[in-house]
């Protein structure tokens, strides 16, 4: 067979690994020690904005807060008849801005004493799904411990991935294509949206991440896929058949059917520089120009000078044993 090469815009790409992020996830650590009292936590389960997780003991700290707001309230009381009595010069004005003080300090005892019960308190600062955990009601946590992980429910995630320097940066916006290791037939979408604003120290790689719609897609945050990335700009490159390209120890090489002045064809071995594959073409990067008349399939039968005749439609080629004059091997 034989095929004519053919030009087009051609984008080079690479395939590297990348993690797939939640955009957004934190780890659940209590800041106060204490009983487990109440808990709302189901391993794998969802929850919402603002739903109570767990409750730490703290029934001493509602009593001291009851006590801090009565006593809130009686000096509140105080002040009022103080302000009355020092209007009429009954009281000094000493005396006036000790209770005042007083009603300050009561105040800040109660917002102390708040405080404390909500971090024993714990709820959802987002809607999340929640992680494995052994939690149970009377289980004793001390301060610091890491209860579980809350993994956020959000339309989209983050794909982070590192390129070597010797790459050109990308640009914001620039998309970049996923394949799933468990699904290679899934292809999805994703577009730069953060590069990171040094190198890493070790590797000389730069990091960048990527926004990932994820509406139809199951991804799971720290999922490993392969993102396609685009290197250089486009450029306008020959396409052939991969069947045409023969290789040896010297290079690759695809054999040129060309006429002579009297109308045969034959074939002429030359050289090529072979581009990235996509299916069954090979992009060429040097050595073919546009147009050219090559052989596709058997052209491994081919040798230089060989004659070749155009059969049919089809474009289907015959080899003849015979070279033409002023053709050596």
């Amino acid at each position: 067979m034989c095929d004519l090469c053919y030009s087009g815009a051609y984008q080079a790409h690479i395939d590297i690994s990348g993690i797939i992020k939640a955009s957004k996830t934190l780890t659940l650590i209590n800041e106060s020690p204490g009983r487990i009292t109440k808990l709302h936590l189901q391993s794998g389960g969802i929850t919402h904005n603002g739903d109570t997780l767990l409750e730490i003991e703290h029934e001493e700290e509602k009593a001291q807060l009851q006590i801090a707001k009565s006593r809130f309230e009686l000096q509140n009381t105080t002040v009022d008849r103080y302000k009355s009595l020092h209007s009429s010069s009954k009281i000094s004005t000493q005396q006036l801005d000790e209770s005042i003080a007083l009603l300050a300090q009561y105040k800040a005892e109660i917002n102390l004493l708040t405080a404390k019960i909500a971090k024993k308190i714990i709820t959802a600062p987002f809607t999340a799904r929640i992680g494995i955990h052994d939690l149970q009601i009377g289980l004793f946590l001390p301060i610091n411990t890491s209860l579980t992980q809350l993994v956020g429910i959000e339309e989209y995630m983050w794909v982070d991935f590192l390129l070597p320097q010797t790459y050109s940066e990308l640009a914001i916006n620039t998309t970049v294509e996923l394949t799933l290791l468990n699904d290679k037939s899934t292809k999805i979408t994703a577009k730069v949206v953060s590069v990171a604003p040094a190198m890493a120290k070790h590797s000389r790689q730069l990091k960048y991440r990527a926004k990932v719609a994820i509406a139809n897609n199951k991804l799971n945050s720290n999922q490993l896929v392969q993102v396609k990335v685009p290197i250089g700009s486009k450029k306008a490159v020959v396409a052939i058949p991969y069947l045409s390209v023969i290789k040896d120890q010297l290079g690759n090489y695809v054999y040129l059917l060309n006429k002579d002045s009297q109308g045969k064809t034959y074939a002429k071995r030359s050289k090529v520089e072979l581009g990235e594959r996509i299916g069954d073409l090979v992009m060429i990067t040097g050595g073919l120009k546009s147009g050219t008349l090559i052989a596709s399939q058997g052209a491994f039968k081919l040798r230089d000078g060989l004659r070749a005749h155009l059969l049919n439609s089809d474009d289907t080629v015959a080899m003849e044993a015979t070279l033409p004059t002023k053709v050596s091997l």
